[in-house]
């Protein structure tokens, strides 16, 4: 009943993003308190980074469609 992460894709590429985000996490208030925020709802550690992850791609793929710089206030 419990969902696991999706292990297809490259191996590579998806320890870049594990390792962007746990630096992200460390940096950026906001993906601070995010990461905090699934903490606080019991999810493990890894799970949380996972979830920050997704939330960085997310980002990232808004950014270069847009071709705006990021903007951290916003």
């Amino acid at each position: 009943t419990y969902s696991h992460m999706e292990k297809r894709g490259s191996r590579y590429l998806r320890y870049a993003l594990f390792n962007a985000a746990k630096f992200v996490c460390n940096w950026d208030p906001s993906f601070a308190a995010y990461l905090e925020k699934k903490r606080a709802e019991g999810k493990h550690y890894n799970v949380a980074i996972s979830h920050a992850a997704k939330k960085l791609v997310r980002l990232i793929y808004a950014l270069v469609k847009s071709q705006s710089p990021y903007n951290p206030a916003a």
